[in-house]
């Protein structure tokens, strides 16, 4: 891809995650419906982190919260969360604007660097971003019985779809769908969140 359109990608999916993902489809020759949805199911958690936020922001117009939104990160929602009472409109964006900008540089200067780079020296670098999921899911399946089912459960069902006759003919992308979703359903009836008594009052 050309680095104009690897830096616009980069601008309008400030996620690592979907951009690996859809990254992967492009290069594989995957239609814009199955790299679309699987986009979205990987980044669906930040409409859960939004409707969080939105709470937080009842002051701040709409209009103004729906470019917000296009800021938030796991790190920045969990920042955002930490700070007590209404937020700033100036506040979260002065809070998404140097993450959002380290990820458009990165990605401009990565782009420029791989076009000139040889193949032995970028290819190595395609794992980081595996080492970086490897190094905050393992300490978390350690300390929990859930997460670890559920990184089992998708890793396993990822091995069936890549290995298995008839499994393996279904796109990556849907696999990557109905791996996902398959696990996330298993972990919410067998480990479901216990309910607080504030949320009992509530209810």
């Amino acid at each position: 891809l050309p680095w104009q359109l690897v830096l616009l990608i980069s601008m309008t999916n400030f996620t690592s995650a979907g951009q690996q993902a859809g990254a992967g489809l492009l290069a594989a020759g995957a239609g814009l419906p199955e790299i679309g949805v699987t986009v979205l199911v990987i980044n669906i958690r930040y409409m859960l982190m939004s409707l969080s936020l939105s709470q937080k922001m009842l002051r701040i117009p709409v209009v103004k919260r729906l470019l917000l939104a296009n800021g938030v990160t796991d790190e920045i929602f969990f920042l955002a969360m930490r700070e007590k009472g209404q937020l700033s409109g100036w506040f979260f964006a002065g809070l998404s604007a140097g993450p959002y900008a380290g990820w458009v540089l990165g990605t401009l200067f990565g782009a420029l660097a791989g076009s000139v780079l040889p193949a032995a020296v970028t290819s190595p670098l395609g794992i980081a971003l595996f080492a970086m999921f490897i190094a905050i899911v393992v300490p978390e399946a350690r300390g929990s019985r859930a997460v670890a089912a559920v990184t089992l459960t998708a890793v396993a069902l990822s091995c069936l779809f890549r290995w298995v006759p008839l499994l393996n003919r279904v796109p990556s992308g849907w696999a990557l769908i109905l791996c996902a979703v398959a696990a996330s359903v298993m972990g919410a009836l067998l480990f479901p969140a216990p309910e607080t008594e504030e949320e009992g009052a509530v209810a």
